[in-house]
């Protein structure tokens, strides 16, 4: 099928059947449905400067020769302007010059030129264009590009991305379809959702994160860098904001409101449950780089007495409100921990078998006050996916998971090697 470009198609006259001008076709307007969206209606410019919206049914014939006029069916004198329906968009006004999400290749794109293909009589869109080749024929400068391109010898690729791969980020759309929009976004993993949110200006991740679920936007946040963090949370409504932390593990709830003001942190812990606040507060009482900062209070922990098979069947029940069960802790009636085991160890033993038969009773513990250094290097030492953090009784306080160190090394480690480099 003929490919056209949209901006070598704006700008053209537009003829009725006598040859009188009608005006100049300004925009196109999608049904914004569907992965090859259809254009339904044209906008033009008369010659009084009037903006008129005509139905697309009135093209007669669209020469593919850019230099050529579009001509209509009916005479000017005929013609009567249409309104927009609530479900359609306009490209130059909605697209062009925007920047969309390209969800297949999880990167943030500025569509330079839209890419449109005539079906029997019907032009529908098949994608969008980014890139150096798309800007030059959107700045009317493609052809001698390409002239000073074949002098030495280089390419100007095109950067087409495929329009049922993109997610919009600035439209006039109601909050209901911008929710409907975003559902390609929405499936992308919340690594990348954040990654691509690093990428946009503070309202555009605003209209992002509305647009996801809680959950969702919860996970997305938890990925993205600290000062990423603090800014969309700040900027949220305190009721939005609150929800989000309420989803989050608590040490990462913690981690976010640490890095906002304080009058800010105390507003949003006041909006939250009170049960979902306690836990982050009492994280809170604590430096972020110490073992009681990077803790989590979600752990699993049973008594001594309690048999295996009990033990699983609890952890079924329980375990959705831990934030892992790579270990399982044995405690007595005051928290006091009496010694762990894997959940490998647990599948792999007697269902019969009472928690302490099976435990190992010297457990690799931290106190709140231990320095992010020594916690790594405990972890390193013994291979250990989590390590308790005991008071002073000896009592379980949370557990420090290994993912949660490694956010916090990894980013040294690199600064470190960045500046070596550069000596």
């Amino acid at each position: 099928m003929p490919t056209l470009s949209f901006t070598q198609l704006r700008h053209r006259l537009l003829l009725d059947p006598q040859g009188a001008i009608v005006g100049r076709l300004e925009d196109l307007v999608v049904l914004a449905l569907g992965a090859r969206p259809q254009v339904t209606k044209l906008c033009l410019r008369r010659p009084d400067r009037e903006e008129w919206i005509l139905p697309w049914d009135l093209v007669a014939d669209l020469p593919a020769d850019v230099r050529a006029p579009v001509r209509l069916r009916s005479a000017a004198a005929d013609l009567a302007p249409v309104a927009l329906r609530p479900d359609e968009m306009r490209l130059a006004k909605n697209v062009l010059d925007k920047r969309v999400v390209d969800t297949a290749r999880k990167k943030v794109v500025r569509v330079n030129d839209i890419e449109l293909e005539e079906r029997e009589g019907r032009l529908h869109v098949t994608g969008v264009e980014g890139g150096l080749r798309g800007l030059l024929r959107h700045l009317k400068s493609e052809r001698l590009a390409e002239r000073l391109a074949a002098l030495v010898g280089a390419d100007l690729p095109r950067e087409v991305v495929p329009w049922e791969v993109l997610d919009p980020l600035e439209t006039e759309l109601t909050r209901a379809k911008r929710q409907a929009v975003y559902t390609k976004l929405a499936k992308l993993h919340p690594a990348d959702i954040a990654d691509i949110m690093e990428e946009l200006n503070p309202s555009e991740r605003g209209a992002v994160l509305a647009a996801l679920d809680e959950a969702t936007a919860a996970e997305a946040i938890t990925e993205a860098e600290p000062e990423v963090q603090a800014s969309v949370v700040q900027m949220m409504e305190p009721e939005k904001a609150a929800d989000i932390l309420e989803e989050m593990e608590p040490d990462e709830a913690a981690d976010i409101l640490h890095d906002l003001p304080e009058a800010k942190a105390e507003e949003l812990l006041e909006t939250m449950e009170p049960e979902e606040a306690q836990e982050v507060e009492e994280l809170l009482e604590h430096e972020e780089d110490t073992a009681g900062g990077l803790m989590t209070t979600e752990h699993v922990a049973f008594a001594p007495t309690l048999t295996v098979a009990e033990a699983i069947r609890r952890i079924r029940e329980e375990a959705r409100e831990a934030e892992t069960i790579y270990y399982l802790y044995v405690t007595d009636p005051q928290e006091k921990l009496l010694g762990v085991l894997s959940l490998r160890e647990l599948i792999l033993a007697d269902p019969g078998q009472r928690l302490e038969q099976i435990m190992h009773p010297e457990v690799i513990s931290v106190r709140p006050e231990t320095g992010l250094r020594e916690v790594a290097e405990l972890q390193t030492k013994y291979n250990l996916l989590a390590l308790p953090v005991v008071g002073g009784e000896g009592e379980i306080l949370g557990i420090i998971t290994v993912d949660d160190v490694l956010n916090l090394i990894l980013p040294m480690i690199w600064k470190k090697r960045a500046v070596k480099k550069f000596i």
